[in-house]
């Protein structure tokens, strides 16, 4: 970029595009922001009258005098010869000498002696500036297996290199550099991670003895690392989303290591040989550990059936969570006894079994901090939670009301519209991208002041807030700024792809400060510069976005309707009704007036003199469009050679009107006596559904005022219905985020189902009953009122991650039960009561119960307490996961061992039990 000309620039460009190409591990890239190159050679009307000429005669001339035509072999003794002729003219000048007329004696009228010959480019409004000045941008993409980081310092690198040897006047600089996102939000999440760890094992260390915490926490990288391998073969990379998934993770992949490692230790505690009560310990407790890992993995599997865009997302979520649970599966089951048998304690009796669980939750008391926290641990076991315990299954029905009523009142949290629903959070971009629109025909120059303002405005916006908020040292808001007339890319940089083209559409792009090193949102920034801006009351559309990724316009409606002037009005008023509503703002539509049209019609008196409508039409497109009179290859361009008007008789409709066309038999007649002319306002754009016009209604929604998906509910339940009462015939379809939004949720519902009845069948295979699962899944309701809990006491909206949250909190919450009601039954076995039995459980199990559900919290606790603007999004699904076992935890202990005590009232009732006092 610089002060250069567009040659200059567009040849340096091209150059360096090769250049980066031939980086090694950098396979694709493209040139962006300069016109491609034309030659043209320009004849004026009264030449081409005075030699009876036209324009498409001149460009066969040229077409006939321009080629390599190879023409056979030769074979001779000595060797083939090729035989071609040579003789194409690769630059305008070399057109000099073309004859364009040869006379009976000799003399010959040349391209050069008629014509205006010159190098130039296609005739488009498109440019591009980069902090202000011409530039021509290199878009470089990481292509398939390719590293993004590595990728992008390559890059860096070679500009660094080239940056000393640019001519006077012309810069290179990098910008919309997106593995910068990346690297800082796999640091942020690493730090999340690293976090999480160390919380978890001071849980571990604190609850257990060190060893055993050093062991069980050792299980953790052993997962991540055979998840690892895994991936690559599941198609999964590393990226924001797979990370988050091994954050979520992180706490419940020690579950199983906690429940198999702490019966392993009461093993050895209560007298076991280390290896045989390693072998004991894993056993007595394998099946249920390895039903409750299945029953998390079925509940993941179901979000890999997402559809859309956000079910490719979400996709690689499922994958590490289920490869992680598996590696901690093997490892739990098979590594961790073998580490606890070789340095258990010696046996206190040579063969002797496990003692009553009473007495060996009542041992001695132990010292040091481990020690204290166990004493404390076996007191609440032993008292408190015995005693609330037995009271809540004495009064099991006031006790399962209760419950009943509290999830009543927050399934109404959420219908009543305390808790609302956003269907993505807003993924926070670095870069603000500002989207002008003006009326079809707009000159070009008036675009250019346009995004001129624009572009000013958000220098201004940021400076003011740089001098007003700044503290210290901190770097500028600002950084860079991309601007473009004569496009409008479909996202937030010009290597998004084209969505429109023309000189009365134009883009800023404003790169700001990395989103980890400044303290205010993008949102609030784009705000500013709105207000700085001001309106633009001569532009169709003017929209302002601060989103890296969305699921698509908050409000999207495609209306339908065979009268236009009656589909405009609806698609008026419905524009109307979205101004009534809070929040909602950058209203548009997708109707542009079109360019005026001069619509050519051939005249009867003209068909009578050998005219049709097809000469009529190419003799207009020649003379203001051009002839074209051939391509050829140039470098790295495809070069078109155009015979036209020059500039100036291109100018006004003055210079149609004194056009002449050329009959069949070389005569001349004026243009007004071959064309019939009707002005007339074209289109820009058609869009069409079903045969139908359609025109799309967007707008956008400030979810800190307003809910999109109650703007969407309240629109589809009293606006369109008016409508369409108004409107006959009237069709409307909900687009954008609204479909998505229906599309994902119908895929989380449908995948909820399969989830529980996949957890069901699984239940009922250790169980051996049809019925006890029903107890184990009578969580899973209860951990969805811990995630509506957390999300209210977080101050969240529900999203669409929190619902995938809390398909898999499903799985999650069933493992303590799953285990509780095993070791109920066992204890059944042994001729106790199921009061009796349920309590025993209840204190054997307590410490494995709520060490799993703390770990599990506190591994999402640091990502739950981010504050970063850029982490969010995915914060919902980590709230929903974590809130949602801690809440569980306290039905696991108290509501399923009354749900276990009813279902043996029930059985009496039927005649298939005992009658027992509690």
């Amino acid at each position: 970029y610089g002060d250069a000309t567009e040659s200059t620039l567009k040849r340096l460009a091209e150059k360096f595009k090769d250049d980066v190409t031939n980086i090694p591990d950098i396979t694709y890239a493209e040139l962006f922001g300069v016109r491609e190159a034309e030659i043209h050679l320009e004849i004026s009307e009264e030449t081409l009258k005075r030699h009876g000429l036209t324009l498409g005669a001149v460009a066969q001339a040229v077409r006939e005098t321009s080629l390599d035509l190879p023409a056979g072999t030769v074979k001779t003794s000595g060797g083939d010869i090729l035989i071609r002729a040579k003789g194409r003219r690769y630059h305008a000048w070399d057109y000099y000498d073309v004859p364009v007329i040869t006379r009976t004696d000799g003399s010959t009228v040349t391209l050069g002696q008629i014509a205006k010959l010159k190098d130039g480019f296609e005739e488009t409004d498109i440019s591009a500036r980069f902090q202000g000045k011409p530039a021509a941008v290199i878009q470089v993409f990481r292509v398939a297996n390719q590293n993004a980081l590595e990728v992008a310092a390559k890059v860096k690198s070679f500009v660094e290199e080239v940056r000393a040897g640019l001519p006077a006047g012309v810069h290179i600089s990098t910008y919309q550099d997106m593995s910068v996102i990346l690297k800082s939000r796999i640091e942020l999440l690493l730090k999340n991670m690293a976090m999480g760890l160390c919380l978890v094992s001071l849980l571990l260390g604190l609850f257990l003895s060190v060893r055993l915490a050093f062991w069980v926490t050792l299980g953790i990288p052993i997962s991540f690392l055979a998840s690892l391998w895994a991936l690559p073969y599941f198609d999964v990379s590393i990226n924001m989303i797979s990370l988050f998934a091994f954050i979520m993770v992180l706490g419940i992949v020690v579950d199983d290591a906690i429940v198999v490692g702490e019966n392993i230790f009461r093993k050895q505690e209560s007298g076991f040989d280390p290896l045989e009560g390693a072998v004991a310990g894993t056993i007595e407790v394998g099946r249920p550990v390895i039903f409750s890992v299945l029953t998390t993995i079925v509940a993941f599997w179901p979000l890999l059936l997402g559809s859309g865009s956000m079910g490719k997302v979400m996709r690689n979520l499922p994958v590490v969570v289920i490869l992680v649970l598996l590696g901690s599966l093997m490892e739990s089951l098979f590594i961790l006894p073998s580490h606890l048998a070789g340095h258990g304690r010696k046996a206190r009796h040579k063969n002797a079994r496990e003692q009553d669980d009473e007495r060996a939750g009542e041992k001695q008391k132990k010292k040091g901090i481990t020690g204290r926290v166990d004493n404390g641990l076996q007191w609440v076991i032993a008292h408190p939670y015995k005693r609330l315990v037995r009271f809540c299954i004495r009064w099991r029905y006031a006790t399962a009301a209760l419950s009943i009523a509290l999830l009543l009142l927050s399934v109404g949290l959420w219908t009543g519209g305390i808790i609302k629903f956003t269907f993505f959070p807003k993924v926070e971009s670095d870069v603000l991208t500002c989207s002008l629109t003006m009326p079809t025909g707009t000159p070009v120059k008036q675009t250019e002041a346009a995004i001129a303002r624009l572009e000013t405005a958000a220098r201004e916006a940021l400076k003011r807030y740089d001098t007003q908020h700044r503290q210290g040292a901190k770097a500028p808001l600002f950084e860079y700024s991309v601007s473009l007339v004569g496009m409008q890319t479909g996202g937030h940089g010009p290597s998004a792809g084209s969505a429109e083209i023309g000189g009365h559409v134009g883009q800023v792009f404003i790169q700001l400060l990395e989103g980890e090193k400044r303290n205010v949102s993008a949102r609030e920034l784009t705000a500013l510069w709105r207000k700085t801006a001001g309106p633009f009351p001569e532009a169709e559309s003017l929209t302002f976005q601060s989103e890296l990724f969305s699921a698509g316009n908050a409000v999207e409606v495609h209306l339908s309707l065979d009268n236009e002037e009656m589909l405009l009005s609806a698609a008026d008023e419905l524009k109307a009704s979205l101004e009534g509503y809070p929040g909602v703002f950058d209203i548009s539509d997708s109707f542009l007036p079109g360019k005026e049209e001069m619509q050519l019609k051939l005249k009867p008196a003209a068909r009578s003199l050998g005219l049709t409508l097809d000469d009529l039409a190419r003799q207009a497109r020649h003379a203001f469009y051009g002839a074209e009179a051939l391509r050829f290859q140039r470098d790295q361009d495809e070069i078109k050679v155009l015979v036209r008007y020059p500039d100036k008789e291109r100018k006004s409709l003055g210079h149609v009107e004194r056009m002449r066309i050329r009959t069949p038999d070389g005569a001349e007649i004026p243009f007004d006596e071959a064309a019939r002319v009707k002005m007339k306002q074209g289109y820009t754009t058609i869009q069409r559904a079903q045969r139908r016009r359609v025109i799309k209604v967007m707008a956008d929604v400030d979810e800190t005022i307003g809910n999109a998906n109650e703007v969407r509910m309240d629109i589809e339940q009293r606006v369109l219905p008016e409508l369409l009462k108004r409107y006959p015939g009237l069709r409307y379809d909900m687009e954008g985020e609204g479909k998505e939004q229906k599309e994902s949720l119908s895929d989380v519902i449908q995948g909820f189902g399969i989830a529980l009845f996949a957890i069901y069948a699984l239940l009922a295979i250790p169980f051996r009953s049809f019925t006890q699962p029903f107890i184990v899944m009578g969580a899973i309701p209860f951990g969805l009122v811990g995630a509506l809990a957390g999300h209210l006491l977080m101050g969240l909206n529900l999203s669409l991650l929190s619902l995938f949250g809390m398909v898999g909190l499903a799985g999650v919450v069933v493992n303590d039960s799953l285990v509780l009601i095993d070791a109920t039954n066992r204890i059944r076995k042994e001729g106790h009561m199921a009061g009796d039995a349920v309590v025993r459980a209840g204190r054997l199990r307590f410490r494995a119960i709520i060490l799993t559900s703390l770990t599990t919290f506190a591994g999402l606790f640091p990502m739950i307490l981010e504050r970063s603007l850029q982490a969010q999004f995915l914060i919902p699904m980590a709230v929903s996961l974590g809130f949602g076992v801690l809440f569980a935890t306290g039905i696991t202990l108290l509501l399923v061992p009354c749900g276990y005590v009813i279902l043996e009232d029930i059985h009496r009732l039927f005649g298939k039990g005992n009658p027992e006092k509690i």
